[in-house]
């Protein structure tokens, strides 16, 4: 069985002029965790996760250090974190090097290889123009394992 036997082929994604904010809406009213960031003829110029988002907001610690004494402390605010990150562009938090895909011929033992080794969630799917044309999760290997080669034994 090939990738393209069960992809889904209506890829959630941004593109590389959305922001953090528009992404994150994203992310809350469709309930995923991450997607590519195509160009404009849906090449993959990076990917985007609710971990690289946290990542970003996240509040840093500063240190205060004489001869006595260490003092650690939260020196921002995660409302100013916010505030200041949102109209930033995604791409700026986004992964952009080493991007793992699959072709939409690869065999399901590749994918699920892929998969286990990276521990990833979802990877995306090129064709051979290496345009994205859809997206493997975890879940979909499952149900097609399930699906298909359970019921077949």
């Amino acid at each position: 069985m090939k990738a393209k036997d069960f992809m889904i082929t209506d890829v959630i994604a941004a593109n590389e002029t959305d922001t953090v904010k528009r992404v994150l809406e994203i992310f809350v009213n469709r309930r995923i965790s991450g997607m590519p960031i195509l160009d404009k003829d849906r090449h993959i110029i990076g990917v985007v996760s609710d971990g690289d988002i946290l990542r970003g907001i996240q509040p840093k610690d500063a240190s205060v250090f004489n001869y006595l004494l260490t003092v650690s402390y939260r020196a921002e605010k995660l409302e100013k974190i916010v505030e200041e990150l949102k109209d930033h562009p995604v791409l700026n938090l986004a992964k952009k090097r080493g991007i793992v895909t699959v072709h939409e011929e690869d065999e399901i033992e590749e994918v699920v290889n892929i998969l286990a080794k990276h521990r990833f969630k979802k990877i995306p799917v090129l064709n051979d123009e290496k345009q994205v044309v859809g997206v493997i999760s975890r879940g979909d290997v499952l149900r097609t394992v399930h699906s298909t080669l359970l019921d077949a034994l």
